[in-house]
């Protein structure tokens, strides 16, 4: 990138520009860190005509300057389950951090953590308009087809824990009523007891739906007729 801007001021400016490290060396991402110089009455030129052009962008030369600013200090967490959206730029310049925020179509927040500024989106309409925005069609694409699959993972997982929960439940409501019903007589209970009596012992795992498929009544009237037996196994 430092050697595109080397090749950009000596072919529109016709300086001589040069590259040197800055120190300290590392930025965040452990890359060396460098300085484009010029010096001269039409490098100071230059600088002017830059910073006019920074104020009164196109839309085309906005989304030029975000694609270099997310190439320079920009990242983008991968969706996926158990991961959130996020896309952001940082930098230690505040200026800077708040030109891409102007720049960008879709809201950035900006804020300052561990010494930079930080301008973010945490949301999947923003990530994706962002790298729409920057031209990144295919990272677009991409991006949508893992979160679509992150989403149908944590659907389908919930759906899993769901059943699982609703097994577990009706497996301990049937063992209380199993050990509670167990000392009743059959003998001392009417038919319609009688007959609910040995489908719940017969069928332990069964929900109250199937109680009430097999013995041919209404789901309403097995939860009646189980209640009058727990009443009388008190």
């Amino acid at each position: 990138m430092a050697r595109s801007v080397v090749r950009l001021w000596n072919s529109e400016f016709g300086l001589n520009a040069r590259l040197s490290p800055e120190e300290p060396s590392p930025d965040r991402f452990g890359q060396a860190r460098y300085s484009v110089r010029a010096a001269g009455n039409r490098a100071l030129q230059a600088g002017e005509e830059l910073r006019f052009a920074r104020t009164s962008r196109s839309a085309d030369e906005r989304n030029a300057y975000l694609r270099g600013a997310f190439q320079g200090a920009g990242s983008v967490v991968r969706p996926g389950y158990r991961k959130g959206h996020h896309l952001e730029f940082a930098h230690r310049d505040e200026p800077f951090i708040r030109r891409v925020a102007a720049c960008s179509r879709t809201p950035l927040r900006v804020i300052r953590r561990r010494g930079r500024w930080v301008a973010y989106t945490k949301s999947a309409d923003g990530v994706t308009t962002l790298l729409a925005q920057m031209g990144l069609h295919e990272a677009v694409l991409e991006y949508e087809a893992r979160a679509i699959l992150g989403e149908a993972k944590a659907n389908a997982n919930r759906v899993t824990n769901f059943d699982s929960a609703n097994a577990q439940r009706v497996a301990r409501a049937a063992a209380r009523q199993q050990k509670a019903l167990a000392g009743l007589d059959p003998e001392d209970l009417p038919p319609a007891l009688r007959e609910m009596l040995d489908l719940r012992l017969e069928h332990p795992d069964a929900s109250l739906s199937e109680l009430a498929r097999l013995g041919g009544i209404s789901k309403s009237a097995a939860n009646h007729r189980l209640r009058r037996l727990l009443a009388l196994s008190g």
